[in-house]
């Protein structure tokens, strides 16, 4: 884990274990937001996370959608992380002087690549994580 870092967390469904085991490896200071997005609240699982890091599970089934009842896979994802891009990464990004360390998931999903893609090219100080993709 990287010291000092501001962390984001990103994942589905399938990320469940991979994510898991890496919350249980982040310092007990670790500073930053988790965001998991699922189909339904039967997915929802408790966890323990440090005291500064905030877990936010998206229910695919509790969200409205121009699509229908149940919003597409990706789509609460990529509405968070575009936030917290628009929160966390300040327009000259040299201005934030901690490191970020982003773990990105949702290995099925086109707008993951693209992100890694983008956040890896406008942030100079940046770990991004991307799980390999068969």
């Amino acid at each position: 884990m990287t010291d000092g870092a501001h962390y984001l967390l990103v994942g589905d469904g399938t990320d469940l274990d991979t994510l898991r085991a890496t919350v249980k490896k982040l310092p007990p200071d670790a500073y930053g937001q988790i965001y998991i997005e699922v189909t339904s609240e039967r997915e929802v699982q408790e966890w323990s996370v440090p005291k500064r890091m905030s877990l936010n599970w998206l229910r695919r089934d509790s969200a409205s959608s121009a699509v229908g009842t149940i919003a597409p896979r990706g789509e609460l994802i990529a509405r968070a992380v575009g936030a917290w891009v628009a929160e966390w990464v300040p327009e000259e990004h040299r201005e934030h002087r901690l490191p970020y360390a982003l773990w990105l998931g949702c290995s099925a999903s086109e707008w993951a690549s693209r992100l890694h893609y983008e956040l890896a090219q406008r942030i100079d100080h940046i770990h991004v994580h991307r799980p390999n993709i068969a």
